[in-house]
């Protein structure tokens, strides 16, 4: 497939749909699929780096990795401008938070 073809988006959603599986209903995560990106919402920092665990296997199993280059945590809300505790992905790597 080439780059930028308007199938390309499809396929990947299709590809990873097991990686949306991961959340369940009523769990208040989220896992968002727009193009080739990915967006990982929970309410704490604990179980969303739980949450970016478990699609690290999900994704090392379809042969895939996170780019954690392009990674960033955005923390929302009514406690955006605290500080929050470091997410840490499962090698040790730390994503930076952005504003």
């Amino acid at each position: 497939m080439r780059q930028g073809s308007v199938l390309s988006p499809f396929l990947f959603a299709i590809y990873i749909d097991d990686l949306v599986a991961l959340c369940k209903p009523n769990s208040k995560l989220y896992i968002i699929l727009y193009a080739d990106d990915i967006i990982l919402i929970a309410p704490t920092i604990t179980s969303l780096e739980k949450l970016l665990h478990n699609c690290e296997l999900e994704l090392n199993r379809l042969d895939m990795v996170i780019n954690f280059k392009k990674s960033n945590c955005l923390r929302i809300g009514s406690r955006h401008d605290a500080k929050c505790a470091d997410i840490v992905n499962s090698s040790g790597r730390v994503i930076p938070c952005g504003d």
